[in-house]
């Protein structure tokens, strides 16, 4: 089972002085979570665009949820610096979940 991701787990990479709350103003992405580039490459040489990705935005909430425990609507994961969030969004395109099948159905994102 995959544990929640907690302040304290990117307070390492937190940018400059966090607020009150413990967030920090930005955040570096830990090297083994960078993406290659801004679109994810595939391996047939087929880029996966964000507007990809929105289309099957019911697949990131539920692989999300079953993956990470992170439930995107909750008003503390809202609060969040978006890059972290971002790096497990763009995670699931490289693993298998119901975001990598529907591209696969789209297009072939392996």
């Amino acid at each position: 089972m995959t544990m929640p991701v907690t302040l304290e787990d990117w307070a390492p990479y937190g940018i400059g002085t966090p607020d009150a709350d413990g967030l920090y103003p930005d955040y570096r992405i830990p090297a083994n979570l960078k993406p290659a580039a801004p679109a994810q490459s595939t391996s047939s040489g087929r880029q996966v665009w964000w507007s990809d990705i929105v289309t099957h935005w019911d697949c990131v909430i539920a692989d999300l949820a079953d993956k990470y425990r992170l439930d995107l609507y909750d008003p503390a994961v809202l609060a969040r610096p978006w890059p972290g969030v971002r790096t497990l969004i763009l995670s699931l395109v490289h693993e298998s979940s119901r975001l990598r099948n529907a591209l696969i159905k789209d297009g072939d994102p392996t």
